[in-house]
């Protein structure tokens, strides 16, 4: 290797270049490293390890997946040295766990940080990739891999004015480190998906007002958070590996099993009570584990959809806020799911107002707050939960040429175009880890079968003395044809479904193109398992 980590002279070389160091580059960095051999050289635009859970540290973050499943299963000392706390880890004891394997396992030495790469293109004549980087640092490698998250590129929506807020104006995804003081301070919340839903009680607490401004509104079942038990902790440890194979037997990576009944095959009593059981255990529970036809049966789904509503009257004192907070006219699971703890009771507090903008649109920000169409809001904080420019926009922000100079954001102009989420066809040796394409499920799970994927994929090329491996033309049209057939077949595809991040709707001037695959994460890990099988079918090697 010429050159070290952070050097900026000469050009230096390795095999692979991995970006990101989160879930997806720490596992793909030991594999390649420890088990190949290979030299490869991390690059992380943040200050440390830990992705996601580095730049999210607003209040109230937690996963919505359970512990069981929200970790690694490759590592028995991972799994026999580390204890979560609670059902839904927040956001600091995820971080801490990351940084735990990082350090078990000596992977911050591979890693420069605080280094944000710029530009990838690719040299037919040496089959190398040239990355560059923000510090002015150029590199080169055989395979460029990609770890850089579903959900990883903030959106920040284009209002006019922005520039002008005199107070404080922070986007959920890039939380200061040091926090963010509501003490006394009139606040206005944008944003009512996952992250505005589990941030809003926290600063209800401490502001003295909450101006919350929603769009749509969401179907929020409680998260039922708790400690474990001694006897949860010890079970995780001696069941990890049986607890990861049903997680991998299950449509969205969950240690959930079907139930084995539908909601219309039963009676409307049978119904109510399967779905205040599911309430009562809470989170995804609610969606896997009360009727196996939600997912595929509108009518199915509606009885669902009316029984959260119900629950919504029942929380919100005031019926025209509850009204406001009820979600109509799409499917619940057509949008993410979201989980909250005292959502709907917020809005009972006499400082928190609900804002609809989906007739009154939020129209400039101004130096002392923000302006509808009809009203103005006085603040001194305003926070962004608007959500990311989900599964393609991390790519399309850095500067990816393949084959002839085309850039990667000319070819997805229409949409993400990929064959299983890994390649895209004109851009040799790029790998993507949970790239555009691939399942929608519990993301862990998700990354180690698509890291362990492109690891046997990079040995086979070794073994056999090939250099190149991309998706074939065919292969990749054939992948998303069948993406989209599905997503069209399902709950997730109707309504008002269109209009979410599944389908780049909230980016303004993205094509609406389904970016994530809904046919089961299990389905997607037996088909990925079938093309290595077969040679990589589908993919071009030489």
């Amino acid at each position: 290797m010429n050159g070290s980590p952070g050097s900026t002279g000469s050009v230096s070389s390795h095999d692979a270049v991995l970006v990101g160091a989160g879930f997806s580059g720490l596992y793909m960095m030991y594999r390649l490293r420890e088990e190949l051999g290979l030299d490869v050289r991390g690059f992380e635009a943040a200050g440390g390890v830990g992705g996601t859970w580095y730049w999210n540290r607003y209040p109230g973050a937690r996963t919505d997946s359970p512990y069981s499943a929200y970790c690694f299963s490759w590592s028995e000392e991972i799994a026999q040295e580390w204890s979560w706390s609670e059902r839904y880890p927040g956001q600091q004891e995820v971080l801490r766990y990351l940084e735990f394997v990082a350090d078990r396992y000596d992977l911050r030495r591979s890693f420069t940080f605080d280094t944000r790469v710029t530009s990838a293109r690719h040299d037919e004549d040496t089959n190398l990739w040239t990355v560059d980087t923000d510090t002015g640092e150029t590199v080169t490698a055989t395979y460029l891999i990609t770890g850089v998250g579903l959900l990883s590129a903030p959106n920040l929506p284009p209002i006019r004015g922005l520039d002008t807020f005199q107070g404080e104006l922070v986007h959920t995804a890039r939380w200061p480190a040091a926090g963010v003081d509501f003490a006394a301070k009139r606040v206005g919340l944008v944003g009512t998906g996952s992250t505005g839903i589990q941030i809003l009680p926290s600063i209800a607490e401490r502001a003295s007002s909450v101006s919350v401004f929603q769009r749509t509104p969401n179907y929020v079942v409680p998260t039922q958070n708790r400690p474990l038990t001694d006897a949860e902790k010890a079970d995780l440890r001696a069941r990890y590996q049986d607890i990861a194979k049903q997680i991998r037997q299950h449509p969205f990576a969950m240690p959930f099993t079907p139930t084995g009944q539908n909601a219309l095959d039963v009676d409307e009593a049978t119904r109510q009570a399967v779905y205040e059981e599911g309430w009562r255990q809470g989170g995804f529970h609610f969606l896997f584990e009360t009727f196996d036809d939600l997912s595929v049966n509108e009518d199915a789904n509606e009885t669902a959809c009316e029984f959260i509503r119900g629950k919504i009257r029942a929380a919100v004192r005031d019926p025209e806020v509850a009204e406001l907070l009820t979600p109509r006219g799409y499917p619940y699971g057509a949008k993410r799911p979201p989980a909250g703890t005292g959502y709907y009771e917020t809005f009972n507090r006499d400082n928190v107002t609900l804002i609809d903008v989906s007739d009154d649109a939020i129209e400039e920000i101004t130096p002392t707050g923000l302006r509808t169409g009809t009203r103005r809001f006085d603040l001194d904080v305003i926070i962004f939960a608007t959500g990311f420019d989900a599964s393609t926009g991390a790519f399309t922000r850095i500067d990816i040429r393949g084959r002839g100079g085309r850039a990667l954001a000319d070819k997805w102009r229409d949409g993400p175009v990929t064959n299983l989420g890994f390649s895209t066809a004109g851009f040799p040796n790029l790998f993507m880890i949970t790239g555009p394409l691939s399942p929608f499920a519990n993301i862990p799970t998700c990354i180690e079968e698509t890291v362990d994927w492109i690891f046997d994929a990079i040995s086979y090329l070794r073994e056999n003395g090939l250099t190149s491996f991309e998706a074939a033309e065919r292969g990749e049209q054939e992948w998303t044809g069948h993406v989209t057939a599905i997503a069209n077949m399902i709950t997730a595809g109707k309504g008002e479904a269109v209009n979410t991040w599944f389908a780049g709707a909230n980016i303004e001037g993205k094509p609406r193109a389904i970016n994530v695959y809904f046919g089961g994460a299990n389905a997607y890990f037996d088909t990925c398992r079938a093309v290595a099988a077969k040679a990589y079918e589908g993919f071009v090697l030489s």
